[in-house]
């Protein structure tokens, strides 16, 4: 009863780091081939608990059969393994060497649950900091250049904007109205703030000198269709590159864009930084 019981309690928590492994690795192993893994490698250390060798063996072998789809995953899912496998086998060392484990089992299946939380919550502040990071890659300063002013913007590309303006095809990239508000000319922006596509989306409000730079956007949303003034920019230049001939459309709404960014950039943008070798992975 004892050995059976050393391996259901291993194989809880082969099964937490593993998990956890899998989690924050994203190598989509099922759980089926977990919990064989996970049996697996405490079976062998239950049955040779004090031989190094064995131990490491072990190791190498649970780690290939949940994760060695490839040798590359394999290799990459090691380091999480190690990591977790010293967070989690600290508080089970520490149970080892205090509690007497026949006349407290509920007590070591309560450590064993701690653990499994304290793993989740690991899992997402790890999962949380690979995002935040991931977000910061594609957060960026920029220089706008619009009707002969120099606009210094913070600007976040969105793989998910593929908007571009229908006659030409050239992309279209968001930024917040008050970002900008300042250095757009004081009678456009009065037409602007005035313009109300509900009534009848044409651009005829706006002063002449304007109207050969603007276009009409069809916008479509959760909220519905709607129609958006589309501005061409002069220029552009995306931390020192040149971006693309496209347009802006200037909305209300700033504080929900990510990362305090300026503008939402249209995922064409991307390829600047694919020319640059600058795209980053994760």
């Amino acid at each position: 009863m004892y050995g059976e019981l050393m391996i259901g309690i291993n194989m809880l928590f082969n099964y937490a780091i593993l998990s956890f492994t899998n989690k924050v690795g994203n190598h989509h192993t099922s759980r089926r081939r977990l919990w064989s893994a996970a049996f697996i490698g405490a079976f062998f250390v239950t049955l040779f608990p004090y031989s190094v060798p064995a131990m490491i063996f072990t190791f190498l072998g649970m780690t290939y059969i949940a994760f060695g789809q490839t040798f590359g995953s394999w290799k990459s899912s090691i380091l999480a393994v190690l990591i977790a496998t010293f967070f989690a086998g600290g508080l089970l060392t520490l149970i080892y060497a205090q509690i007497s484990i026949s006349a407290n089992q509920s007590f070591l299946f309560v450590a064993i649950g701690l653990t499994y939380l304290s793993l989740y919550i690991v899992k997402h502040k790890w999962i949380d900091t690979r995002m935040m990071n991931k977000l910061m890659s594609f957060t960026l300063d920029s220089e706008l250049m619009l009707w002969g002013q120099s606009i210094p913007l913070k600007v976040f590309i969105d793989t998910g904007n593929h908007c571009v303006e229908p006659l030409s095809g050239d992309p279209v990239h968001f930024i917040g109205y008050r970002a900008v508000k300042e250095q757009l000319p004081v009678d456009f922006a009065i037409a602007l703030e005035s313009w109300n596509p509900a009534e009848s989306p044409d651009l005829a409000c706006f002063p002449a000198p304007y109207q050969r730079s603007l276009r009409l956007i069809r916008l479509q949303t959760v909220q519905g269709a709607s129609w958006a003034v589309g501005i061409k920019y002069d220029s552009w230049l995306l931390d020192g590159e040149l971006l693309p001939t496209g347009y802006i459309v200037l909305t209300k709404e700033q504080r929900k864009y990510p990362q305090g960014a300026a503008a939402i950039l249209q995922v064409s943008a991307m390829d600047v930084l694919k020319e640059e070798g600058r795209t980053a992975t994760c």
